[in-house]
């Protein structure tokens, strides 16, 4: 099975789980049955797209390049997903209101200063405003016009797969026999700080970064990233067997990966996520306010 059916079955999977969520939310689908299947039918999406960081992390040609990626479409999609998953967007109570978390702010400055170094030395990169602007949104409660437009809810998943992503270079980058240590440590803190007060309201948390870690230390092994995808599954939806059941279906379209690359639309799977998520809250939120 190829990478580009890989992300097709992980799209498709997340989108019939935010599809249920956001139903609920706007009181169109009751707590019953259905919507149980539902969520249980996008559990896979997330097991699914982190193998893919994972086995791709070796592959790609430009590991910068790769995060920086990541990064702008955390900044990109925030305000779509606070908008489709905020429940007081639906019922038209939200109260115009900002405020900023100045204390969950101000360590936001090392992990800037450790991206410079890293990657701004020679010259200066876009990649490193798109890291300012994610960063500042983190600790930002926005309203406006009565909608929730950012961080009201949590943050999008491209904040738990870039922090994994930086998490899993850095460790790469241990095994260089040239190592700058001040740079070293400076990084060290930087990603401590962005896990401590970021990763804690990002989708999945810490959850979802020890299971991409727990993948990238047994990469390149099918068997055993499969054995680390399962028994995360079970402890994830402990207490929930439907949710685990349908999370461990996942195990099986990555038994089928191949390696092969299918048809290459890499920018379309970034841009559906953003996507969706704006259509079902403007949907949702015009049928709700009917």
């Amino acid at each position: 099975m190829s990478v580009f059916l890989l992300k097709l079955i992980a799209i498709v999977s997340m989108f019939i789980d935010h599809l249920t969520y956001v139903a609920r939310l706007s009181h169109f689908l009751p707590r019953g049955h259905l919507y149980f299947l539902g969520r249980a039918v996008g559990r896979p999406a997330f097991v699914i797209f982190c193998f893919l960081l994972v086995n791709g992390f070796d592959r790609t040609r430009d590991r910068k390049r790769y995060l920086s990626r990541l990064v702008l479409f955390a900044l990109i999609a925030q305000v779509p997903y606070s908008l489709a998953f905020s429940a007081e967007n639906y019922s038209g109570t939200a109260a115009a209101s900002c405020s900023y978390r100045v204390l969950a702010a101000l360590p936001m400055l090392l992990p800037l200063l450790a991206w410079y170094l890293y990657v701004c030395r020679r010259r200066f990169e876009p990649s490193l405003l798109w890291l300012a602007a994610a960063l500042a949104i983190a600790p930002l409660d926005l309203c406006a016009g009565g909608l929730w437009l950012t961080v009201h809810t949590d943050l999008n998943v491209f904040y738990t797969l870039a922090v994994s992503m930086a998490t899993m270079m850095f460790f790469d980058s241990l095994r260089s026999e040239e190592r700058n240590w001040g740079k070293t440590l400076l990084i060290a803190a930087a990603l401590a700080a962005v896990l401590y007060f970021v990763q804690s309201d990002a989708d999945y948390d810490y959850a979802g970064v020890i299971l991409l870690l727990s993948l990238y230390f047994c990469r390149g092994e099918k068997l055993p990233q499969l054995a680390v995808a399962a028994l995360w599954c079970l402890f994830e939806y402990r207490g929930y067997w439907p949710y685990q059941l349908g999370a461990l279906a996942a195990l099986l379209p990555l038994a089928l990966y191949n390696r092969s690359l299918g048809p290459k639309m890499r920018t379309a799977f970034y841009v559906f996520y953003p996507a969706h998520l704006t259509l079902l809250g403007v949907v949702f939120m015009l049928l709700a306010r009917k």
